[in-house]
């Protein structure tokens, strides 16, 4: 037993020691297991492994260094790729996966271990799918276009899942290899490079991870029944709502996997932190195991490994009570579609403006106790893009961007840590697709295009360089619903001060605006500064925000 109670078993899989390589498969209640693989010509009597505890089998090959596929032969009659499979062959047609093992490989040499790794109250996330990130749809294309993220001011990026996938072909949430690179993306080594070089550009690596369920094909779920497997099971969060097998955290093979899963990912690919997918099925067993589990796990390697949950619909009380830096706030989504797109979104409603304002305020959202742990965001891969959903609710292209900027600049000054999900700094409109959906990069070249991309990145850098944004500080100030207009302002202890003025109608308005003291002010976008105290009245165009800076 480990610390936390977690049973620890010893790391399956292949370990490759100077050519040494010792494979090992974790099988309780089977009669055999036998290695079958390039190096025996796939005899399969020729290499059994060797019970050593209670379902832990294994075997010591001296190879030479090369590339070896491999197979664990179980009873006589299943053939199973390794469940800790590093790297699997491509394209194996209806046979079984190989995982393959290459002895002796020189190491990849890290070239930015040493980068400045901004806290995780400072973060400005980008989430992106490779494959549709890039037009080549690889690791090595993605390098190309991290420029592109750290020009517009973000400093980390959020990986959908990169590992195996072979029951489809789209985002990678039925994973069957959770310690393989996904083949069709490319080598290990090269999204090692892809992790370095966004080190070397001043982005961390967030992993989207999946450990609620697995893909039907995977290993574990070959080799027993359901309802016998150290695996899976019945969850405290109910059942998989997609059908899939679930992990059973109350299992002690279970936790010992997850273990494993985060601490390859941590050690051997220099991630710095985890987004944990549908938590909500994990849920917490009796004695406490379950989601907290993640969070546990992943600072037994790293304790200052970023841990963000995903629970939809959202649970503050247990994200907090996990010990989690973050969970997604898609409420936050919710309320501020609701008003770009003037009617009704997840519960939230256009003719309830001040329900939707009030969205803002961590003390209403259930995260008083730690603001920052909202992850605040208008996309995600699991919502519709804004400009797509505001001319479906019958705006023009023009409307829709000025939305879409309105809603970044709320995004990029509220409490909580902004996230973007790729293609929506260029005005993105196509609907969501789970299979794939390409950025169109052309889109750079509007001037659409353009002018929101350089809006974002004038956020980007707002964000970055005022304190008051990145303190858990808001008041908002008032709440005009009939002229469907907000304004807040957010500080910090050492004096600097922000005020946010949003005018979400069709109207231009002449407001109201309680400023928090008398001072020199300039507002941000136009530039222009000038001393205000008391309620002042301020212009704002229709679909717009004006922001104010202490000077």
């Amino acid at each position: 037993m480990a610390a936390n109670g977690q049973t620890r078993l010893p790391f399956p899989g292949a370990i490759d020691v100077n050519g040494v390589v010792g494979f090992t498969l974790y099988a309780p209640n089977k009669q055999s297991v036998h290695l079958i693989g390039d190096f025996n010509d796939w005899q399969h009597d020729a290499d059994p492994m060797k019970q050593i505890d209670d379902g832990l089998w294994t075997i010591d090959k001296n190879l030479p260094r090369g590339t070896f596929a491999y197979q664990f032969l179980i009873d006589g009659q299943l053939v199973i790729c390794d469940p800790y499979a590093r790297f699997v062959e491509e394209d194996p047609g209806d046979r079984p996966r190989k995982a393959v093992v290459k002895p002796k490989q020189d190491p990849y040499q890290w070239q930015h271990d040493g980068w400045p790794r901004p806290r995780f109250q400072d973060l400005l996330i980008y989430e992106l799918h490779v494959a549709d990130f890039t037009p080549q749809r690889d690791f090595r294309e993605a390098v190309e276009r991290l420029g592109y993220v750290s020009d517009l001011g973000m400093n980390a990026i959020e990986l959908m899942p990169v590992f195996g996938i072979h029951e489809n072909k789209g985002w990678g949430y039925t994973p069957t290899f959770l310690f393989a690179p996904n083949e069709d993306y490319g080598t290990p080594d090269e999204l090692r490079w892809l992790i370095d070089e966004a080190h070397g550009k001043g982005l961390a690596v967030i992993l989207d991870m999946v450990l609620a369920h697995t893909g039907q094909k995977h290993p574990f779920n070959q080799m027993y029944p359901y309802d016998e497997s150290p695996w899976y099971g019945q969850t405290p969060g109910g059942g998989n709502e997609y059908g899939l097998p679930q992990l059973d955290y109350s299992k002690p093979a279970t936790r010992a996997f997850v273990q494993d899963v985060l601490a390859y990912w941590l050690k051997d690919y220099h991630v710095d932190g985890f987004r944990f997918d549908y938590v909500k099925s994990i849920g917490v067993t009796p004695d406490g195991y379950g989601v907290p589990t993640l969070a546990w796990a992943a600072r037994q390697v790293r304790p200052d490994a970023y841990v963000i949950g995903e629970h939809l619909p959202e649970d503050p009380g247990l994200m907090l009570m996990a010990n989690m830096d973050g969970a997604w706030h898609i409420r936050f989504s919710y309320a501020l579609k609701a008003l770009l797109c003037q009617r009704e979104v997840g519960g939230y409603r256009w003719n309830d403006f001040e329900h939707c304002v009030r969205a803002l305020d961590p003390a209403t959202e259930g995260y008083g106790e730690r603001p920052t742990c909202m992850v605040n965001y208008l996309e995600s891969h699991d919502e519709e893009r804004v400009v797509w959903e505001v001319k479906q609710a019958g705006f023009d292209d023009d409307a829709a961007r000025r939305k879409s900027a309105l809603g970044a600049t709320l995004l990029f000054t509220a409490v909580g840590e902004p996230m973007l999900y790729h293609g929506q700094t260029m005005g993105q409109d196509t609907p969501k697709n789970i299979d794939h959906n390409f950025i169109d990069w052309e889109g750079l070249g509007t001037a659409g295009g353009s002018g929101l991309r350089d809006h974002y990145k004038r956020l980007a850098g707002l964000r970055r360089e005022r304190d008051a944004l990145r303190s858990t500080n808001i008041a908002i100030d008032a709440v005009m619903s009939d002229q469907k207009s907000a304004v807040y302002h957010r500080w910090n202890d050492a004096g600097d001060e922000v005020v946010v003025v949003a005018n979400f109608s069709p109207e231009n308005r002449r407001l109201a605006v309680p400023m928090p003291r008398q001072a020199k002010w300039r507002e941000f976008f136009s530039g222009d500064e000038a001393e205000l105290g008391g309620t002042v009245e301020i212009d704002v165009e229709h679909w717009a925000a004006k922001v104010f800076l202490k000077t």
